[in-house]
C-alpha cells in the first residue's frame, strides 16, 4: 500500500483512504478484507483453546466438529466485524491528519503515546483477565452461533489495547506484526495453562 508523505517527516499509510476512482465503500470494503487476512489468523491461537473446550462439551453429541466449526465461523466473523469501526476511526483521522497540517507534526509522537499506552494497557491487563465465557445453553446451530460470536466479542475485548499498539505502530509493518503475533501466541499459552 502506498505511503502520503506528512508535515512532521513521516508517512500516512494509504489505506485508509480511497484509492484514484475507488470509492469509500470500496476502500471500507478492501479494508475490512485485509483485516480479516490479518487479523483472523494471528489472533487465532486465542481461539483454540476455548473452542477445543467447547467440542469436549459436545462429546456426546454426533455434530461436534459442525457444531464447533460453526461457532469457529462466528468467532472469525466477529473479529472481521471489528475492522468496520477500525476503518470508519482510521478514515476520520486520515481525513483529519490532511486538513490539519498542526496535528500531522504531532502525529509521531501521539502514535508512540498510543503504542506505548495500548500496549501497557494489554499487558497490566493480562494476569487479572477472566477466562473465555462459558456455554449456555443446549448444543444447537444457534448456541453455536452465539457462543462463537460471545467468544469473538470478548476476545476483541480482551485485545483491544494489542490493537491500538499494532495501529499506532503500523499495521502493515513486519516487524509490528512478529510483536504483536508473539504476545498473542504467549497469551494462549498462558490461558492453556489455566
Amino acid at each position: 500500500m502506498g505511503q502520503i508523505p506528512m508535515p512532521g517527516g513521516w508517512s500516512l499509510s494509504a489505506l485508509w483512504l480511497p484509492v484514484c476512482g475507488q470509492s469509500w465503500l470500496g476502500a471500507a470494503a478492501g479494508f475490512i478484507g485485509m483485516w480479516a487476512a490479518m487479523m483472523v489468523p494471528m489472533m487465532l491461537p486465542l481461539a483454540v483453546a476455548p473452542l477445543m473446550n467447547y467440542r469436549a462439551t459436545l462429546a456426546g453429541e454426533g455434530r461436534a466438529f459442525l457444531l464447533t466449526a460453526i461457532a469457529g465461523l462466528a468467532w472469525a466473523a466477529t473479529w472481521t466485524a471489528s475492522g468496520l469501526p477500525v476503518y470508519l476511526a482510521g478514515a476520520a483521522a486520515a481525513r483529519a491528519l490532511l486538513a490539519m497540517p498542526a496535528l500531522a507534526r504531532m502525529m509521531p509522537v501521539l502514535a508512540a503515546v498510543a503504542g506505548v499506552a495500548g500496549a501497557a494497557w494489554h499487558l497490566a491487563a493480562w494476569h487479572r483477565r477472566p477466562g473465555h465465557p462459558e456455554l449456555r445453553g443446549r448444543p444447537a446451530c444457534v448456541a453455536a452461533l452465539r457462543h462463537g460470536a460471545r467468544l469473538g466479542a470478548h476476545c476483541v475485548r480482551r485485545c483491544s489495547g494489542l490493537t491500538v499498539a499494532l495501529l499506532a505502530a503500523g499495521i502493515t509493518e513486519t516487524a509490528t506484526m512478529a510483536c504483536a503475533i508473539a504476545i498473542v501466541v504467549a497469551e494462549s499459552v498462558r490461558l492453556r495453562e489455566r
